[in-house]
């Protein structure tokens, strides 16, 4: 497009000069009419390509005063476009009105709705990098130093008797004899117990020391009764009593056993032999880089499954979209929370501004020093130089024009 006005200004250019040339030989009035047309149009065309020249250079390489303006004025032209662009095109107000006007909480909203398959994609992607890249060597430690000072503040004392307090309320030691009941009527049962108990029972009877009467009586009861009835004896016996603990919890001997649990289990705390185990576990627990290599390994297999976790599609469809959406309608029905999100992202992107107004024209600036004069100017022609280049041929014309009425008026007079 330049290079066609260009080259519609030269044709005008030469119109002039040829009709110029010419009228010379024509007289009469007509002649001197268009004489003066023509005469007037090339002047005009002309000086307004000395004017549009001089812009950007030496007209014809003669270094005319005030000619190449550009170039010799180059660094207060930047000044002033920087100025300009700074305080009157893209001012700090007029940056910060315009945001204010676009509503850029809800554009956003909007804009979540319309892509929510994108948004949502978003999230899993954002998920799974999260994942990969959390600093596990920096969180374990802090992890394990916290973690370990949390242990070693623990009250073992207090901490024991709070145990016992809740294993005593829910019945724990009920059911701790329950389940030893159970055990101990399924091994006395046992044929190796019977025979057991049958001969310690027939060896004590041996050795039992009576005379008279009664060691006459114990010899007959052994002599009657063999290991094999003394140990079906005791072993029926013992489970006829396991079971009767077992079916009536107002059992005596059931009771007596629980007071004995409930005895031993309240007084754990006040055991000075129990309280040092525990310290000492305490100690060994977070001393050392133990409870450091629990954490690695732990905080890996939990990275792993979590990995997994966000690469399922299961996740995306069961918990990112229902709580995007979820999100959204909760957003869309409080318009308090929009108006929040409004207001602080009006304040960030004023605070933006406020900081960076300045970085536009050291932009713009920085753009501009990269160009030598010839680049700019070349720019700058390219931009402007087809407008320039009609100021030529309307200098032409205007001036054929204003020649044929100022030459007329001079032949009227």
């Amino acid at each position: 497009m330049p290079g066609q006005a260009k080259h519609t200004a030269a044709i005008s250019l030469g119109v002039m000069g040829a009709g110029f040339l010419a009228t010379f030989p024509l007289g009469g009035w007509p002649g001197a009419l268009l004489h003066g047309g023509f005469e007037a149009g090339l002047v005009g065309g002309l000086a307004d390509w000395f004017a549009v020249t001089a812009l950007f250079r030496h007209p014809l390489g003669i270094p005319i005063p005030h000619t190449a303006l550009l170039p010799r004025n180059r660094d207060k032209v930047v000044r002033s476009l920087v100025s300009a662009m700074e305080n009157e095109l893209l001012t700090k107000e007029s940056i910060i009105r315009k945001t204010s006007d676009l509503r850029i909480g809800d554009r956003l909203l909007a804009m979540v709705e319309s892509h929510l398959p994108e948004a949502t994609n978003v999230v899993v992607r954002v998920s799974e990098y999260l994942v990969r890249h959390v600093p596990v060597e920096r969180v374990v430690p802090f992890v394990a130093q916290e973690l370990g000072g949390r242990i070693r503040a623990i009250d073992t004392a207090a901490a024991l008797r709070k145990i016992a307090e809740e294993a005593l309320a829910r019945g724990y030691e009920e059911q701790a004899l329950g389940f030893l009941l159970a055990k101990a009527d399924g091994f006395v049962s046992r044929p190796q117990i019977r025979q057991q108990l049958g001969t310690m029972a027939a060896s004590a009877l041996g050795n039992m020391q009576a005379g008279g009467f009664m060691g006459f009586a114990v010899n007959a009861f052994v002599g009657f009764m063999s290991e094999e009835k003394l140990g079906t004896l005791l072993q029926g016996a013992i489970l006829s009593t396991l079971r009767e603990m077992r079916e009536d919890e107002a059992h005596p001997l059931r009771q007596l056993v629980l007071d004995e649990m409930r005895a031993a289990i309240a007084g754990l705390p006040e055991q000075p032999a129990v309280l040092a185990e525990l310290e000492r576990w305490k100690a060994s627990l977070t001393d050392g880089d133990m409870l450091e290599r629990y954490l690695y390994g732990w905080v890996e297999e939990l990275k792993g499954k979590a990995a997994a976790f966000v690469q399922d599609p299961a996740y995306a469809e069961r918990f990112v979209q229902p709580a995007l959406t979820s999100l959204l309608s909760r957003l869309r029905e409080d318009p308090a929370i929009v108006d929040g999100i409004q207001t602080w992202l009006q304040t960030k992107i004023t605070q933006i501004v406020e900081d960076n107004h300045w970085k536009i024209g050291k932009l713009v600036k920085e753009n501009i020093d990269k160009l030598d004069n010839a680049s700019l100017i070349r720019m700058m022609e390219e931009k402007v130089g087809g407008d320039l280049q009609w100021i030529r041929v309307n200098g032409a014309v205007c001036g054929f024009l204003i020649g044929l009425i100022l030459e007329g008026i001079n032949l009227l007079m």
